[in-house]
């Protein structure tokens, strides 16, 4: 009877080193020999004892691998295998956006050919830009008329006179 407990011990264990060393499957297949051990040894001493093998391997296995997982990262080894978030505010993350958005409705001058994407100059800033499918020639006129994130959307400006 203390056989098949210890095998189901030993395959969590064995579990719970899969996840903190890299095996190449080895300890998995290590695991579920001991598991099918315990498995069959638990149901040589009766059935139930065997089905309350199965139940525990069921639960204690899935527990095991979460369990491993989340202790990962805290431990000094694992931190190393993640990697760590920039110290920044959501609104320093999102400034290039902010700043664009200031250009809507400006005009500017096409410093490439715009097919349909290139370069444009906006108050001396050049900028990267998109039309919504027409070509503007370079030296263009064009109007920002979207700007969503880093995409700027501009349109030609019609020449009068």
């Amino acid at each position: 009877m203390i056989v098949p407990i210890l095998l189901v011990l030993a395959t969590l264990v064995i579990l719970l080193l899969e996840v903190f060393f890299v095996s190449f499957g080895a300890l998995t297949v290590l695991a579920v020999g001991c598991a099918v051990g315990a498995v069959l040894l638990a149901f040589q001493e009766s059935s139930l004892f065997g089905w309350s093998l199965i139940g525990v391997l069921l639960v204690g296995g899935p527990l095991t691998i979460w369990g491993a997982f989340k202790l990962l990262p805290k431990l000094p080894f694992g931190r190393r295998f993640f990697l760590e978030l920039p110290d920044a505010k959501a609104e320093d993350l999102h400034a290039a956006a902010k700043a664009r958005t200031a250009l809507l409705g400006a005009v500017g001058e096409a410093l490439s050919p715009l097919r349909p994407s290139g370069r444009a100059r906006f108050g001396g800033e050049p900028v990267q830009v998109i039309t919504r499918g027409g070509m503007v020639p370079a030296g263009g006129r064009v109007k920002v008329v979207d700007v969503s994130g880093n995409r700027v959307v501009v349109e030609p400006v019609q020449q009068e006179g």
